[in-house]
C-alpha cells in the first residue's frame, strides 16, 4: 500500500461451496490497493457445525460481521452468488441497512427459474451435491467451463474441497427457495431504506449466472440498481483475474455511497 493511502475495511459474503482459499491469489493485491478484507465465515462450511434453521445461519453470519466491525462499519459488503441472498436476508432482518452493497454475479430470483437450482431443491440431489462435486470428470469439466484461465492444481483442489467440507450445501438449497423470495418480497419491497445502497457487477464470461438474474430480481422488489459489466471476468474473478479484481474491490470501496432505490417503474 502506498505511503499515505488510506485502507478500507471490506466484509465478503462468500457463495455455496465458499472456502477461504478462493481468496488467496488476491490477498497481496487486496493489501497493495488499501483493502482490509474480512470473510464472514458460514456455519457449515469448511468443516464447521451446520446452523439448525436459517434464521439461525442469517444470525450467526450477523454475528460475524458485528465481531469484524471493531474498527468502524466496514465500507462495503461483498456478496458473490448466495451470498447476496444472504445479505439480502439480513437487509430484511435489520441488518446492514447502514453498509452499502456490492453483488457480484448475485444468485437472486432466478432461483425459482433456473433448472440447477430447482433440481437441487429434491432431497436426492441435495444428499447427492458433495459427491458430485467429488467426482473427477465433474471438476475437469467445471473448470473447463467456468473459469477463464485454468487455475493452479493446488487452487483447483481446493475449491473442490471447499465442497466436500460444506455440510450447508443442501441446507441453502432446502433454505432459499420460491417460498423465502415471497417472504423476502413481503419484507423489501416498499422499504427504501432496506433496498438502497446496492450496486451489481457482473462478468461479461459468467456461465454460471447470467444479468436475467438481475432483471427477474428488480421486476419483484420493485428497485433499479446500477449493474457494471466486467468483459472479461467470468464467475470467479478473484481467482482468475486477482490483481484487476482487487483494483476494483478498492476503488468501489472508495467510492461514494449511493442511493440508489429508484423504482423500477421511475427508471
Amino acid at each position: 500500500m502506498a505511503p499515505g493511502m488510506s485502507t478500507r475495511h471490506v466484509v465478503f459474503l462468500g457463495g455455496n461451496g465458499h472456502c477461504t482459499a478462493r481468496l488467496t491469489p488476491a490477498r497481496a493485491a487486496l493489501v497493495r490497493e488499501g483493502v482490509r478484507l474480512t470473510e464472514a465465515r458460514y456455519p457449515g462450511f469448511e468443516g464447521r457445525p451446520r446452523a439448525g434453521d436459517l434464521d439461525r445461519f442469517l444470525q450467526a453470519v450477523s454475528d460475524e460481521i458485528r465481531s469484524a466491525d471493531r474498527d468502524g462499519s466496514p465500507a462495503r459488503v461483498y456478496a458473490t452468488g448466495i451470498g447476496a441472498l444472504i445479505a439480502l436476508g439480513l437487509r430484511a432482518r435489520g441488518k446492514l441497512r447502514d453498509v452499502p452493497l456490492l453483488l457480484q454475479a448475485p444468485v437472486l430470483w432466478g432461483l425459482e427459474r433456473r433448472w440447477m437450482p430447482r433440481l437441487m431443491r429434491l432431497r436426492p440431489a441435495q444428499t447427492a451435491a458433495t459427491r458430485v462435486f467429488a467426482a473427477k470428470g465433474l471438476q475437469r469439466w467445471f473448470v473447463r467451463r467456468h473459469f477463464v484461465r485454468p487455475p493452479s492444481p493446488e487452487m483447483q483442489a481446493a475449491f473442490f474441497d471447499g465442497y466436500a467440507q460444506c455440510a450447508a450445501l443442501p441446507d441453502l438449497f432446502a433454505w432459499f427457495t420460491p417460498r423465502m423470495l415471497r417472504d423476502l418480497e413481503r419484507m423489501l419491497r416498499g422499504r427504501p431504506a432496506a433496498v438502497e445502497n446496492v450496486t451489481v457487477w457482473w462478468g461479461g464470461r459468467d456461465r454460471i449466472v447470467t444479468p436475467r438474474e438481475l432483471a427477474w430480481t428488480e421486476k419483484a422488489l420493485g428497485v433499479k440498481w446500477p449493474l457494471r459489466v466486467f468483459p472479461d471476468w467470468g464467475h470467479y474473478p478473484m481467482i482468475d483475474a486477482p490483481q484487476a479484481w482487487a483494483h476494483a474491490v478498492a476503488r468501489e470501496a472508495l467510492a461514494p455511497r449511493r442511493n440508489a432505490t429508484a423504482s423500477a417503474g421511475e427508471a
